[in-house]
Formats: structure tokens, sequence, C-alpha cells
């Protein structure tokens, strides 16, 4: 395992027809790369407003586009397929905990595949290990 620093998050809904940005302020965070399968985990300290907003997003259970940007914040940034595992409010602030995959498809190109799988009738878990965007 790997593991970097996350100093940007940023998520993209899924589950309408354009794609909505909901920046998020990160107190803390950090991202693994597991090494197996192309999985990962994101972990991010955020306030309360931002918490909410991912509380909110994790109800529908869709995937979400997550662009990010690890260890500085003038990297070039990283698309991820995730899922919110879990949202934990711990007073001022809360912390929340997403799996996915690193995606290498640009953004419109992967909420377009994301759209086309759900037209097909395939579940959220299915897609997020479909491989979308991934170049292998």
């Amino acid at each position: 395992m790997k593991t970097f620093k996350l100093v940007e998050l940023t998520l993209y809904p899924t589950d309408q027809d354009f794609l909505n940005e909901e920046e998020m302020k990160l107190s803390e965070g950090l991202i693994i790369n597991k090494e197996e399968d192309n999985e990962w985990v994101l972990e991010a300290v955020l306030g309360k407003t931002d918490l909410e907003s991912v509380q909110a997003l994790s109800e529908s259970r869709k995937v979400l586009l997550a662009q990010v940007r690890i260890t500085k914040p003038e990297n070039r940034p990283a698309m991820f397929l995730v899922h919110v595992q879990e949202v934990n409010d711990l007073g001022e602030e809360g912390n929340v905990i997403m799996k996915g995959t690193l995606a290498r498809e640009e953004k419109m190109e992967l909420f377009a595949s994301i759209k086309r799988m759900r037209q097909e009738g395939m579940e959220e878990e299915e897609i997020l290990t479909s491989g979308a965007g991934t170049t292998e």
C-alpha cells in the first residue's frame, strides 16, 4: 500500500443531466493506493457544511466522480470513480471515507460512460468496478 496526502477534493454527482461541481474545503485528507485491482481509499476531514453535502450525495448511493490533487496543490488533478462508504460527524468537523478506482478518461467522457452504463441497466457497484475510464 502507498499513502499520499490529499490536498484538494472536488465531487461531481453523476445522477443529473449535467456535471455539477462541489468543491470541498479540506482540513486534512489522505489517499491510499491499495495496489490491488486499482482500488483506492480516500479519507477527507471536512467542515459541517461540506460534510452535510457529502451526506446528501451518499444517500443516492450513486457513483460519484472525484477530482483530487495529491501531495501538492500544483500537481495535476487525478479523476476517480468513487462510492461514499462512511460519513462520520465528529462535532465541528467530520470525516468521509470513499472507495474507488483511478480513472484515466476526462471528466465529461467518464460522465457519459456512467450515464450509458446506467441506461444499459448496470448496478452502481458494477459501474464502480467496470474499469470505466481506465486504459487497461
